[in-house]
């Protein structure tokens, strides 16, 4: 499998989470639903910036698309952690900043999979691909255990 094949499986995964947590109404299953969520997403993410991005960004033509996509993570990681820390996620305004993180992974979702992965095709062949995708998967297992542990301690 590819990292392309990893990242979209990944991706589709993720739009579904996100649907079922805003139509959920309990709150605290919406709780449970986000916490899967935020530690999925947040290991997918530093796996996705190793593996996917650092070589993009020795690229000439991939560079400027692997630091937007890492400024993306950055914000998402702001929203996650605000999402986590309030304390009514049956809220309106809670509900309003989750689908604000729904539009914006929507957004860089569209723009990586149109754009980066069109750049990553152009400048890597299907071995490289390969490669990065057991990066990926290896290094999103590891940062996966270490969100899991964190969340064990709090």
């Amino acid at each position: 499998m590819t990292i392309l094949d990893a990242l979209k499986a990944d991706h589709d995964e993720f739009k579904g989470m996100l649907k079922t947590i805003l139509t959920t109404k309990d709150g605290g299953k919406r709780r449970q639903l986000f916490g899967e969520f935020k530690t999925k997403l947040t290991a997918h993410s530093r796996a996705e910036e190793k593996a996917f991005y650092r070589p993009l960004e020795k690229t000439e033509e991939g560079k400027a698309e692997a630091l937007e996509g890492t400024v993306e993570h950055e914000i998402v990681d702001r929203l996650l952690a605000d999402l986590a820390a309030a304390r009514q996620p049956e809220s309106q305004k809670w509900t309003a900043r989750c689908s604000v993180l729904q539009e914006l992974l929507e957004h860089h979702i569209e723009e990586e999979e149109n754009d980066f992965f069109k750049t990553a095709r152009k400048l890597f062949d299907r071995t490289v691909l390969e490669k990065m995708g057991k990066d990926f998967t290896s290094e999103k297992s590891k940062v996966g255990a270490s969100t899991h542990s964190a969340i064990a301690a709090e």
